[in-house]
């Protein structure tokens, strides 16, 4: 199991899947990322298509996006993920929904076997994406940018993708790899938006669960937690500014030369 598999088994196990008890207020100037994500998502889908989303996580936002496609199947490196993934799934009742433990470096799926292929903030392996789409398929990636918490992992030293913002922004990265391998990007968009955490306890809990600082330990962590919670205080609650980014690629349909 990766170390990346090995986080968020833990936030399964300990949580009970992929989400946040703590209390925030957030402020979405640019829109809500995962809403239109999950537009971006429905709107390819056809009573035909199938569905292929990698980084699936616990499943739910996946399970709202299966009604519009007619095979759906979501895969994870995370036993624990998949295991409370596979509940939610059953609770539904949607039997074209499909969880499976696999890389997302190697599928072992046959070429051409899904329309599309989706990823919430999850790996990004175009060329494996490229081989099993169909000619005209789509890619949907939702990535973090790299100002994401910027000033919280400036705090602590450390943190998920740490020093990003000296390079290439994130997004372009992403593009100019789909590019490469062969795709058309018809789409990138960044959302900046604002979390402003009820307390510092809601900003503690929202830490154990996220791998922006995968190795969080509010024990060891707490002088540096102390000091971003002091100077990021606004009105008694506790701002975090996040920077996420969503591009869209279509594979050439069999016959037409791609931009790349």
């Amino acid at each position: 199991m990766t170390m990346d598999a090995k986080f968020y088994s833990r936030v399964a196990e300990r949580f009970g899947g992929y989400f946040s008890d703590a209390r925030s207020t957030d402020v979405f100037p640019d829109g809500r990322p995962d809403d239109v994500f999950d537009e971006l998502v429905a709107a390819l889908g056809t009573p035909q298509a199938r569905l292929l989303d990698v980084g699936c996580a616990d499943g739910r936002r996946l399970l709202r996006n299966s009604p519009a496609y007619a095979a759906v199947t979501g895969i994870d490196l995370s036993p624990s993920m998949l295991e409370v993934a596979e509940r939610y799934r059953q609770e539904a009742g949607l039997s074209h929904v499909a969880f499976e433990l696999c890389d997302a470096a190697h599928t072992g799926l046959p070429d051409g076997s899904a329309d599309v292929v989706t990823s919430r903030r999850g790996p990004l392996i175009a060329d494996e994406f490229e081989r099993v789409l169909r000619p005209g398929g789509a890619v949907v990636y939702m990535g973090i940018g790299e100002q994401d918490a910027r000033e919280l992992k400036e705090t602590f030293g450390r943190g998920q993708d740490f020093g990003s913002w000296h390079g290439l922004p994130l997004a372009e990265r992403v593009a100019r790899e789909l590019s490469d391998a062969g795709f058309v990007v018809t789409r990138s968009q960044a959302f900046r938006f604002e979390e402003f955490y009820h307390s510092p306890g809601d900003l503690d809990t929202f830490l154990q669960q996220v791998p922006i600082l995968e190795d969080y330990d509010p024990a060891a962590d707490r002088q540096a937690f102390e000091r971003y919670v002091a100077a990021a205080t606004v009105d008694q609650r506790v701002r975090l500014r996040r920077h996420w980014f969503i591009v869209q690629a279509q594979k050439p349909a069999s016959g037409t030369p791609s931009d790349s």
